[in-house]
């Protein structure tokens, strides 16, 4: 039997219906009242266990619902290419404030370029005119990672709407990304990673407690993938001793996605001699929290600093003042590069992609989704792949007092 749903993007039911192969659709009924909508929706099904049980293809599922609506008697809703835009705006609302308006202006770009012919009908926009924008986008100087970015989101909104049955075929997915290669990441090995723990020490030496902070953002940095931001305002609630694993909720999201990363063993030797705290709302680096990432004074440029003490050299990637360019320097290495040491280490020693995702991030509204003892072993097993460096020992001025804590220190309760 079918079903129906409401989704708070559409005001008509949406039926949801199996064809004969037992593959499940979800498709508007165009209708606003249930009883009318569940005759179209045991239509659909009906069809589709018929006429459709050897071809349920989304085109075909289309031609269905055109056929549907007019025996029907309801015409077809066709929207224009600007209100098809719009509306998939619209639909943003649980995106970030920066993740809505990147997509808002690769839409307002996109329209902008079209000019007259956004306001035709969604399903007469062409491939050829797709691949345009593309180009001229990359006439303006936009990388072509960049063009491929914009790209996939125009084909998400016409594969939204050839989901819904609107039109038959995405124009934008017949024009082929670039798949050239952009701005590479490079990735900190071991030896890079201990010439930055050396920087750090010195640091300390010029300018007191900071340094012990930059060496513990680094070491668990490289060890989890965090982002610096994140690392930089880790508190002791975070630090999870019975589980040995690091609880954190990226701050880059809109909803919050809690990532859980089981200590690596030498992570762990630097969590355990830091010195304890009884408060569980204390800051693990009190001296970084707070602070911006970027600007003259934020930890990008502060993190800078320490690869130069540590005689790391930086690439330029891609220049985004050179001439007939747009946009800001790209560096090989910086800051960034832990998340992508962090995975690039992980794929090295062949930890399948999956994983290492899971590892990296996942997106949830669950914040308090964790994992099961089976799983979390298998994530260790993986992070305990990681390359291990010489030395992660604390700074010596800590290390007494770390050690110290260390004995007293309960497992399961915050240090």
């Amino acid at each position: 039997m079918p079903s129906l749903r409401k989704v708070p993007s559409s005001p008509y039911w949406i039926a949801c219906f199996r064809d004969g192969a037992g593959r499940q659709f979800n498709r508007s009924t165009k209708r606003r009242d249930k009883k009318s909508a569940v005759l179209v929706a045991a239509d659909f099904e009906r069809m589709a266990r018929g006429w459709l049980a050897e071809n349920s293809t989304v085109s075909a599922l289309a031609n269905l619902r055109e056929d549907l609506m007019e025996r029907l008697g309801q015409p077809l809703e066709n929207h224009t290419v600007r209100e098809e835009m719009a509306d998939y705006l619209a639909t943003l609302a649980s995106k970030s404030a920066s993740t809505r308006e990147r997509y808002k202006q690769i839409i307002e770009s996109f329209l902008s370029f079209l000019g007259k012919a956004a306001d035709k009908k969604l399903g007469a926009l062409t491939a050829p005119e797709v691949e345009s924008f593309r180009n001229a986008r990359l006439a303006a100087g936009i990388a072509p990672t960049s063009a491929d970015f914009e790209l996939k989101q125009i084909r998400s909104v016409l594969k939204r709407a050839m989901t819904a049955g609107k039109i038959q075929k995405n124009a934008a997915a017949e024009v082929a990304l670039l798949n050239r290669k952009g701005a590479v990441r490079g990735v900190f090995e071991p030896a890079q990673v201990l010439a930055l723990l050396d920087a750090c020490a010195a640091f300390h030496k010029r300018r007191g407690e900071v340094g012990k902070d930059w060496r513990g953002v680094c070491l668990i940095a490289f060890y989890t993938g965090a982002r610096l931001s994140d690392v930089a305002n880790l508190r002791w609630r975070n630090v999870d001793f019975e589980k040995k694993c690091l609880r954190y909720t990226e701050k880059k999201k809109r909803f919050a996605t809690e990532i859980e990363v089981p200590w690596h063993p030498e992570l762990e030797t630097h969590l355990l001699a830091l010195p304890s705290a009884d408060d569980p709302e204390a800051l693990l680096f009190p001296l970084l929290a707070g602070r911006s990432t970027g600007g003259a004074n934020g930890l990008s440029r502060e993190f800078v600093g320490l690869m130069a003490a540590a005689g790391i050299e930086r690439r330029v990637i891609r220049d985004g003042g050179a001439e007939g360019s747009k946009g800001r320097k790209i560096f090989d290495l910086g800051e960034h590069s832990f998340r992508h040491s962090f995975n690039s280490h992980l794929a090295r020693a062949g930890v399948p992609e999956d994983i290492r995702q899971r590892l990296c991030g996942h997106d949830s509204k669950e914040v308090s989704r964790r994992y099961t003892h089976h799983e979390l072993e298998g994530l260790r097993a993986a992070v305990g792949k990681l390359p291990r460096l010489a030395s992660v020992s604390a700074l010596p001025a800590a290390e007494e007092t770390g050690t110290r804590a260390k004995s007293q220190r309960k497992p399961g309760k915050p240090a």
